[in-house]
Parts: C-alpha cells; sequence; structure tokens
C-alpha cells in the first residue's frame, strides 16, 4: 500500500524527523516499528516507521538524507509499507530453502574486537570475516543488521527472540545470545570464542536452526 502527503522536517532532540499527519494504525492494523520505502521529492530511502502511539508514526531522517533538503520547505512525501528492509539482504542469492550452506558444524573464528555480531555472522555461513564486514558494514552490529545478514545467507531462525528476564532457561542448540551489551554465539553447550561469561546479564537470545 502507498500512502502520499505533504508535509515538513522538525527536529526533537537534535533528531529529525516527519511527522505522519494520519492514523496509520486505523488504515492497516499493523503495530510496532513498521518497515517503509520512503520518497520524497524522487529522492528513495528506506527506514522503520517509529510509533508515537495511538496509531501515529514519525518518519526518521538521517543527517545525510536531510543534507539534500531545504528545513523551511513543504514537500510531497510518499511511503510504500514493505515487508522488511533490504539493505543488506537486497539481491541475495540465497534463500531459506537453499541456504549458503548446512549448518552441522561450526568452525571457530577469532572474535574481532568490537564485531562480535560480524564474526558470529561468518561462523554461521562459513565465509570470510571480511566478506560479512563488508555485507554488513563497520559499525557495530544490532539485532535488526544480524536478521538482514541472517536472510542475506538464508539462514532459519525462530520467529521472535525470547527474554529470560531473569528465569533460568535451557537454550536451544543454536542461539544468538544478547549478554551484557554484546552478542555471543552458543552451539552445543557451549559459547564460541569466548569464555567467563556472565549469564546472570543475559538479555535475550534468538534461536537458530541447524542440523
Amino acid at each position: 500500500m502507498i500512502y502520499r502527503f505533504n508535509s515538513n522536517f522538525f527536529f526533537n532532540r537534535n533528531r529529525a524527523f516527519v511527522k505522519m499527519p494520519f492514523n496509520l494504525w486505523e488504515k492497516t492494523g499493523l503495530k510496532g516499528n513498521i518497515p517503509c520505502k520512503v520518497t520524497i521529492n524522487k529522492y528513495l530511502f528506506e527506514c522503520k516507521l517509529i510509533t508515537k502511539g495511538n496509531g501515529f508514526y514519525l518518519i526518521p531522517i538521517t543527517k545525510k538524507i536531510l543534507s539534500n533538503f531545504n528545513m523551511e520547505e513543504d514537500y510531497e512525501i510518499e511511503i510504500e509499507l514493505v515487508d522488511k528492509l533490504s539493505r543488506i539482504n537486497h539481491e541475495s542469492p540465497y534463500t531459506k530453502e537453499h541456504p549458503i550452506r548446512k549448518i552441522d558444524a561450526i568452525e571457530e573464528l577469532e572474535i574481532m574486537p568490537g564485531f562480535c555480531g560480524h564474526s558470529f555472522i561468518a561462523m554461521l555461513a562459513g565465509v570470510f570475516l571480511n566478506e560479512v564486514l563488508i555485507l554488513m558494514g563497520r559499525k557495530k552490529a544490532s539485532w535488526s543488521t544480524i536478521l538482514e545478514a541472517l536472510d542475506y545467507y538464508g539462514i532459519s531462525y525462530a520467529s521472535k527472540a525470547v527474554y529470560p528476564k531473569g528465569k533460568s532457561v535451557q537454550l536451544p542448540k543454536c542461539c544468538i545470545v544478547y549478554n551484557d551489551k554484546s552478542f555471543i554465539l552458543w552451539y552445543k553447550d557451549s559459547f564460541i570464542g569466548v569464555k567467563n561469561v556472565d549469564q546472570t546479564k543475559r538479555v535475550s537470545y534468538l534461536e537458530i536452526f541447524v542440523e
């Protein structure tokens, strides 16, 4: 579905946004941060809409995007809702039916400082770390970029992460764990490439489906 309207930019805590002038939930029934393609005067980019509650949303505008426009003007804006963003997995040669490989073993790689997420994606995909750095970029990994990288390589995973909230849980055979502000790979009863993990600081984990 495509929506069109005219609006301008505004700042909130040094970040730029565009306010959507209608209740998107009433039109679509969708909730949460919604992925979309945005066109402003023929300038196309992708983002996730930020919910402000009660069905109303903001379009986040990066400094790079903002540099193409005049803050004082109104612009014609077009929004197309999409299933997911394509920043990393765009034009992937792999699918969930035909992944990069069957994960029946994991070769341990050295964890590159600051790139723990990139490192375990390389282990799961069975590729060199440099390839993953090119794919994901050299910024710190987030859940969204990790999911996009898994999608790119056709690696299957659970539909949602589990948040134990302090409860003791048994981890699945393979999963990505967010623990103490870092991502860690768990495989066959042990963490890969790290030692002395304080599991009381575990926040969430996402199961990876393996052989």
